[in-house]
């Protein structure tokens, strides 16, 4: 179920919307008479979409719209504007301070939950592509991982059968197998460390369809040249 939190000075008006909302059981509705109380409903328990009036007394719609957009928690919350102004400027200043959308009062009811109901539907679909993008980098770094630790994992586990026959070896030989095994646990540890300096995600072909991230890349310093995308 959807939470919509509804803001508005005049408690007729907030009773309207949200006796109008109430027509769907999707929606759970809840109600702030001011700005300070928005932002407090805001920060501790974040709403799926917040109706904003724009004009009122202390904190106005617009300087919270400001706050919630400039908080990386709180700005994929969509927020519509509720506004009586029918001055384009303000609706621009509006959609300027990051508002998805505005209604002028007296709205239309069929329309408020039309557009209610898209701007739900656009934030689920984002929820969707961000949890596909988490699966995908999942999944590419299984692949990486398999690919750069089995790599130099296999060398050692063979190197190290080789020294069961240790009494067999020659001095050089032995040097050789020690250097080699040496030099794979080392890989792995440079691996390991690569992979704790990731902050972007850079792919590269894998067999077939398959992609691995490219863990060399992906480890550096983001000043070094331009993102690529996953």
């Amino acid at each position: 179920m959807a939470k919509i939190l509804v803001v508005d000075d005049d408690p007729n008006v907030a009773l309207l919307v949200k006796m109008t909302l109430s027509k769907s059981r999707d929606y759970q509705i809840d109600i702030a008479s001011n700005g300070h109380e928005a932002l407090e409903k805001i920060g501790s328990a974040p709403p799926d979409l917040v109706l904003l009036d724009l004009m009122m007394p202390g904190i106005d719609g617009m300087e919270v719209c400001r706050r919630v957009k400039s908080d990386e928690k709180l700005k994929f919350i969509p927020v519509i504007m509720l506004t009586a102004k029918r001055e384009a400027g303000d609706m621009i200043r509006g959609m300027d301070m990051g508002a998805n959308d505005y209604i002028t009062k007296p709205f239309n009811p069929e329309e408020l939950l039309a557009r209610v109901r898209v701007h739900l539907r656009i934030k689920s679909l984002e929820r969707e592509a961000a949890a596909n993008r988490e699966l995908s980098a999942v999944l590419k770094m299984s692949v990486t991982l398999q690919h750069e630790i089995n790599n130099p994992l296999t060398g050692i586990i063979g190197n190290v059968d080789l020294l069961k026959e240790w009494d067999r070896l020659t001095g050089h030989e032995r040097e050789d197998i020690v250097a080699t095994i040496h030099a794979s646990a080392m890989r792995i540890k440079e691996i390991i460390r690569q992979m704790g300096k990731i902050t972007r995600i850079i792919s590269t072909p894998y067999a077939g369809t398959s992609e691995m991230i490219d863990i060399d890349k992906s480890s550096e310093s983001a000043d070094k040249g331009p993102i690529a995308s996953a």
